[in-house]
């Protein structure tokens, strides 16, 4: 299990890799936003990733195993994925269904909640992952938290470049502003 786990970690980070700082990166830099294939492998990792825990889940899919038994962890692992899924919500909403797809950039959004972060969508989706970890705790779901902070990385990288390229002095203004996660204070 643990050689399987291994190589499908390497091969979804390299699919990762590939997609982000090659074929996204050269959609933003000559076509100056994503194409249909671009945008449709950005889809197809993130859902391979969602799917990824199913190397360590001892269920197949779309199953899940019984939650633990202790209420508490429940109750806090619950709370963690609804307020993951609200962050992703606002998050998308707030930046519009145009711009999440890669189009339409011609303003930088930096109202509702990327006035604390710029990358509210990321962190929601991390929140979510973190409540499956405490849920299904062992070291393939840790392992499989640190691909998706992998994964995003290349994601905002790129994404990154395409912002200081388009926006410039108000983009940089923006990063000595607001942080790349979260901004607590």
């Amino acid at each position: 299990m643990l050689l399987r786990y291994l190589v499908a970690a390497f091969i979804l980070i390299l699919f990762s890799f590939i997609t982000f700082r090659v074929i996204v990166r050269n959609d933003y830099s000559k076509k100056g936003k994503l194409t249909f294939v671009s945008y449709s492998f950005e889809v197809l990792i993130f859902a391979l990733h969602a799917n990824f825990m199913y190397l360590f889940l001892p269920v197949k899919w779309p199953n899940f195993p019984p939650f633990p038994e202790s209420m508490v962890l429940r109750i806090i692992a619950i709370v963690f994925i609804i307020i993951g899924f609200l962050i992703v919500a606002v998050g998308m909403s707030g930046l519009g269904y145009g711009r999440t797809m890669g189009h339409g950039k011609k303003i930088l959004n930096t109202n509702g909640l990327y006035k604390y972060s710029r990358n509210p969508q990321l962190i929601g989706y991390g929140i979510i992952l973190i409540a499956f970890v405490l849920l299904y705790l062992s070291w393939f779901s840790i392992g499989w938290f640190i691909i998706y902070v992998v994964i995003s990385y290349f994601m905002v990288k790129t994404e990154e470049e395409f912002l200081i390229n388009n926006y410039a002095e108000e983009y940089q203004k923006y990063c000595d502003e607001i942080p790349r996660l979260i901004k607590l204070f």
